[in-house]
C-alpha cells in the first residue's frame, strides 16, 4: 500500500485493524418537531437546503437565538500534540493559548484510538463507561451515557446543535441519540489532502455565520493523516499543524466576528484525541501516543494559564454548563472554571 493512501480505518484505529464506522459522507438528521437541514458538500461549495417536516418547528435561527447562554465551538484536532503546536508557526493556535487556559493530559490506560477518545470528549465519561474501545463502536453504551448532542436536545430542543467533521466516525456519535444533533456532516475525501479539512472549515464558518449554533463540534483530520505517514519527527507533521492552524483561524475569526456583531457569548475549546509516535502511528500506551490537550478560551477563563488540569472528559461538562444545563454527577469531568476575567474583544 502506498504510504500516502493509507486508509481512514488504519489511521484512526492505530494498530487495531478492526472494522470502522460506516462510510457515510453526509448524514441528514430528520427529526419530528424540527426542520431538516441537508448540507451537501461539493468540490468547492456548500449548498444549504431547508425542508420543513409537516409538524416541524424550526431550530434556533439568528433571529430566534436563545439569549443568556454561552455558545460553544469545540475544534477537534485529530492526532495533534501540543508540544509540536508550540514549536510550529501556528499563530492562531498560539493566540488561543495566550487568550485562554490550556493543559496537556495523558490518557494512559485509555485506548489511544480515535473512536474511544472522541466518545469520551463527546460524552464526558471514559471508555470503561461508554464502552467504545475501537473504531467499530461495537459495545457502545450511548443509551446509558448519551452524547452531549443528545443531552442538549433532550433538555433544550430549541437549541441548535451541529457536528461538522472530516472523519466519518464522528457521525456515529452525533447521530447516536435519540435525539441526534440537528446538523451532522462528514466531508468526503482523503484527509491526507489539506483541502479536505479546508472544506470542513468552510462548512463550519458558514454554519456559524448563518445560524449561530448554540453548540458546534468540528473535527479536522489532516494532522493525524500525516502523522501516520512520518510521525512527529517528520517535518511534514509540523507542516500539517501549520496548515490546520489556518483553518482554526478561519473558524475563530468567524466566531469573533459574530460575537462582535451580535453581543453573543462564545467559548472556543480546542482538543486532541491522541498523539503519535516519533515514527508514526498510535494505539499503544507510550507517552507520545497517550498525549492529549485541551485549550479553553471564553469569558471568565484565565488567559495564559498553563497546566490547568483539564482532561478530555471536561469538554462535555463545559458545554452543558455553558448552556445552563445541569452537569450529571455520573460524568467523569467537570466544567472549565471561570473567574471575572473577560476575553479580549
Amino acid at each position: 500500500m502506498n504510504e500516502w493512501t493509507i486508509s481512514r480505518q488504519q489511521r484512526h484505529q492505530g494498530d487495531d485493524t478492526g472494522p470502522r464506522a460506516d462510510d457515510a459522507h453526509v448524514v441528514n438528521n430528520q427529526r419530528t418537531r424540527r426542520h431538516r437541514l441537508q448540507l451537501l458538500l461539493s468540490a468547492g461549495a456548500l449548498t444549504l437546503a431547508l425542508a420543513a417536516t409537516t409538524t416541524g418547528t424550526a431550530a434556533a435561527s439568528p433571529d430566534t437565538a436563545v439569549s443568556g447562554i454561552d455558545k460553544t465551538v469545540v475544534i477537534g484536532l485529530d492526532g495533534t500534540m501540543l508540544a509540536e503546536v508550540r514549536d510550529a508557526a501556528a499563530p492562531n493556535l498560539h493566540r488561543l493559548l495566550a487568550e485562554g487556559a490550556s493543559a496537556e493530559a495523558s490518557i494512559a490506560g485509555h485506548p489511544t484510538i480515535s473512536g474511544p477518545s472522541w466518545s469520551t470528549i463527546l460524552t464526558g465519561v471514559w471508555h470503561t463507561e461508554h464502552g467504545v474501545v475501537d473504531n467499530s463502536y461495537l459495545g457502545a453504551r450511548f443509551d446509558r451515557y448519551p452524547s452531549v448532542f443528545t443531552r442538549i436536545e433532550r433538555e433544550r430542543p430549541e437549541l441548535r446543535t451541529a457536528s461538522i467533521a472530516t472523519w466519518d466516525g464522528i457521525a456515529r456519535i452525533a447521530t447516536s441519540g435519540p435525539p441526534a444533533a440537528d446538523v451532522v456532516v462528514t466531508t468526503p475525501g482523503a484527509s491526507i489532502l489539506p483541502t479536505i479539512d479546508a472544506r470542513t472549515a468552510t462548512s463550519v464558518v458558514a454554519e456559524i455565520e448563518t445560524n449561530g449554533p448554540d453548540f458546534l463540534f468540528t473535527q479536522l483530520d489532516h494532522v493525524d493523516a500525516v502523522g501516520h505517514v512520518g510521525g512527529t519527527n517528520s517535518p511534514l507533521y509540523r507542516t500539517a499543524i501549520e496548515r490546520v492552524d489556518v483553518e482554526v483561524g478561519r473558524i475563530v475569526d468567524a466566531v469573533d466576528a459574530r460575537r462582535a456583531a451580535t453581543g453573543e457569548n462564545w467559548t472556543v475549546l480546542v482538543v486532541s484525541d491522541h498523539g503519535h509516535t516519533p515514527t508514526g502511528g498510535h494505539g499503544g500506551q507510550s507517552p507520545h501516543e497517550a498525549s492529549t490537550f485541551v485549550i479553553a478560551r471564553g469569558d471568565g477563563i484565565e488567559a495564559g494559564r498553563v497546566n490547568a488540569g483539564f482532561t478530555l472528559a471536561d469538554v462535555t461538562p463545559t458545554v452543558l454548563a455553558n448552556l445552563g444545563l445541569d452537569v450529571p454527577a455520573e460524568l467523569a469531568g467537570t466544567p472549565v472554571p471561570r473567574s471575572g476575567q473577560s476575553v479580549p474583544a
